[in-house]
């Protein structure tokens, strides 16, 4: 899959879990670390989180260290997409622009309490919650919430025109107390990946090299107009060079992206 495609891919895949977001309530006044699990129309993700009221940690790690860690700084409005194995990360901004959908001025709730009841472990108050925003958004479903404010469990639904997306969120090992600062900085040694410098570059590289060729024919701009692609066979095919060049940054990125979506 070509370098930008990866790229893409990976913004979209952040970009699923955020609608039950788009509209975000009281964040919880207490610090706590719990394994999550989300569920949506796309799939299931297992994560273990890290929580203050203004700053969280999302990881998704396998044993060996491959995946990726998401690091919510609310406090300074950005969010940081760590790659262990790389010792890279990416930046993206968040609410630092005057969205709609961040903004909660812009929202409008109903929420009705139904009861208490035990969770996991836990004892929490069982939510209805309907929100719409004044752009015609809405989002509605239950949630259970600790007195601190902690949503153990949350069956959301978002509706935006004729768009309907359902996110369950679920927290298991609920561990509440304070949690070391450190896990929400970037870790040292890490370099920041340039998502616009990549970008330019394979835009470049797509305006000198054209369509990329994996038959083994000449790219479309070295071909007599009308001539008919000439078919390698294996004993045509030239042998691989010895050595391979070293692996650049944006190499990396790719290996890793190909690494966390299986492409």
């Amino acid at each position: 899959m070509p370098h930008i495609l990866l790229v893409l891919v990976a913004l979209a895949t952040l970009s699923t879990w955020l609608p039950a977001q788009a509209a975000p309530m009281n964040r919880p006044q207490a610090e706590y670390s719990a394994d999550a699990t989300v569920e949506n129309e796309e799939g299931s993700m297992k994560q273990k989180i890290f929580v203050t009221p203004t700053k969280e940690r999302k990881e998704m790690l396998t044993g060996s260290g491959e995946g990726a860690v998401q690091i919510f700084r609310y406090d300074n409005k950005v969010m940081w997409m760590l790659m262990p194995s790389e010792n890279m990360y990416m930046e993206y901004s968040i609410g630092g622009g005057p969205s709609k959908s961040s903004d909660t001025s812009q929202w409008t709730y109903e929420d009705t309490a139904m009861g208490e009841e035990t969770l996991n472990g836990v004892r929490v108050t069982k939510y209805k919650t309907i929100a719409t925003s004044t752009d015609g958004k809405k989002f509605g479903g239950f949630s259970w919430r600790t007195r601190e404010g902690i949503n153990v469990k949350q069956d959301l639904l978002y509706k935006e025109g004729n768009d309907k997306k359902r996110m369950l969120t679920e927290l298991s090992n609920l561990q509440i107390g304070r949690q070391d600062p450190r896990l929400f900085e970037i870790p040292d040694g890490f370099t920041k990946f340039d998502m616009g410098g990549m970008m330019g570059m394979m835009g470049r590289q797509g305006q000198s090299m054209g369509r990329p060729d994996v038959s083994g024919t000449p790219p479309p701009n070295t071909r007599r107009p009308g001539a008919r692609p000439e078919v390698m066979t294996p004993q045509e095919i030239p042998a691989p060079e010895p050595e391979a060049p070293p692996e650049s940054g944006v190499d990396k990125a790719t290996n890793f992206m190909k690494g966390l979506f299986g492409h």
